[in-house]
């Protein structure tokens, strides 16, 4: 009985109620129609992340399809690790100035669709932010109202994480879910009341918008702390993302059946999409999104033009349920402007938008009746699909005014075991 008391209040702890967390996505605004490709994290390629080490720059870019030379403020505000308000003033956490103009911007050149490049890195001259934690960048017009907003998480590695991918032990999961295992290093670092100071955030490709939360661990062995929560830990494993590109306005662009010169823009249309009730192994980026323009001759983010991409997908939706195209391009949380509807007069739904000269991974995902998001509905979902994550530790010590990222780990089910 001793032990299963034990063992009880482990996984009570594991599963422990968090704090009340605020929707990421009630935080943030989506841009006006004419802001365009809005980009902000740490700048690696092809597959870039909204996570960045303390002191190291993230950046920042996003076109002006108006194309006039507007004055545009950035500003930073700090959150908790549930997406509270911090308490702090913005003196705590940043070197120099909260906010400040953008002041690199570029015309663009050659293009069909004319538009301005803003960009900005962060530490500059005016901002270094100083504690890391989670964080909201603003771009803000000379009215001071907020055109738009994006997030991102600035860790520490204080501690080390391992991570192993594993085939779930469910045996009616195990051809749908992956499985994250995973331990702490805490290298001597002294973790209080981990139950209500502690928590750890795993992502699945980057997405900021869904994860599962956990806070202490169900095992110690010394400075390691163990997390074995094989009911717990899953992710749908999906399929792997489609993918197209519209690089040459001229020549081969992969995923696209046809394009033709339309007005202002070209028009790119990539396969008709159908359900997919089968695995289908290809290398893709996760989400993920690369500008590319065959045409550029120097500066490919003001050389390469707007196209209009014209998403199709031939089948049938429930009654109540609405389709949307998602990927990195719209942050995985589509809008109105992703829907895809039906056109009586093809019998497909489609779905017509502008977008960068790029290389683009992208999903179908169905919001049902109840306002859920289906990611599988359509997919599919299969535990083979290769899938990064992301594992963030956060921890508030007793009497402290903030919280910290102490750690920051990552893994891909390419190494399933």
């Amino acid at each position: 009985m001793n032990n299963f008391l034990i063992l009880f209040f482990f996984w009570l702890a594991g599963t422990i109620t968090l704090p009340a967390q605020i929707p990421l996505q009630s935080l943030l605004k989506k841009p006006p129609y004419y802001i365009k490709t809005i980009k902000l994290d740490d700048g690696n390629i092809p597959k870039s992340t909204p996570f960045v080490s303390l002191n190291q720059p993230i950046y920042l870019s996003f076109d002006d399809l108006q194309a006039d030379d507007k004055i545009y403020v950035y500003r930073i505000k700090r959150y908790d690790a549930q997406w509270q308000a911090s308490i702090l003033n913005s003196s705590e956490y940043i070197d120099g100035f909260d906010s400040d103009y953008i002041e690199q911007y570029e015309t663009s050149n050659g293009t069909l669709q004319s538009y301005t490049h803003y960009k900005l890195q962060i530490p500059n001259e005016s901002t270094r932010i100083t504690l890391s934690g989670n964080y909201i960048l603003e771009v803000l017009n000379d009215e001071q109202e907020v055109i738009f907003s994006k997030a991102f998480i600035v860790y520490e590695k204080k501690i080390d994480i391992g991570i192993s991918l594993k085939w779930s032990n469910n045996m009616t999961l195990q051809d749908q879910k992956q499985f994250i295992d995973f331990a702490l290093y805490l290298k001597g670092l002294n973790i209080q009341n981990a139950s209500q100071n502690l928590w750890i955030k795993i992502f699945q490709n980057n997405n900021l918008y869904t994860g599962l939360d956990f806070t202490v661990p169900n095992s110690y062995q010394a400075n390691i702390w163990l997390y074995h929560y094989p009911q717990k830990a899953l992710f749908d494993g999906l399929n792997e993302f489609r993918r197209f590109e519209c690089k040459d306005l001229r020549g081969y662009n992969y995923g696209i059946f046809n394009k033709t010169l339309s007005g202002q823009h070209y028009d790119f249309y990539p396969y008709t999409a159908e359900n997919r009730t089968y695995y289908l192994y290809y290398k893709d980026i996760n989400g993920c999104y690369v500008i590319n323009a065959v045409q550029a001759l120097e500066q490919v983010q003001t050389e390469a033009d707007y196209v209009k991409v014209h998403f199709t997908y031939n089948g049938r939706l429930n009654p109540g349920e609405h389709l949307y195209v998602s990927g990195r391009f719209n942050d995985f949380m589509p809008g109105p402007e992703d829907e895809l509807t039906y056109q009586a007069d093809t019998g497909i739904y489609e779905n017509s938008q502008l977008l960068k000269q790029a290389y683009y991974d992208y999903r179908l995902i169905i919001r049902q009746a109840n306002g859920d998001f289906c990611r599988s509905c359509i997919e599919g979902n299969f535990a083979q699909t290769e899938n990064d994550y992301s594992i963030l530790v956060y921890y508030k010590p007793p009497g402290a005014r903030y919280t910290q990222v102490i750690g920051y780990g990552t893994a891909s089910s390419s190494d399933l075991k």
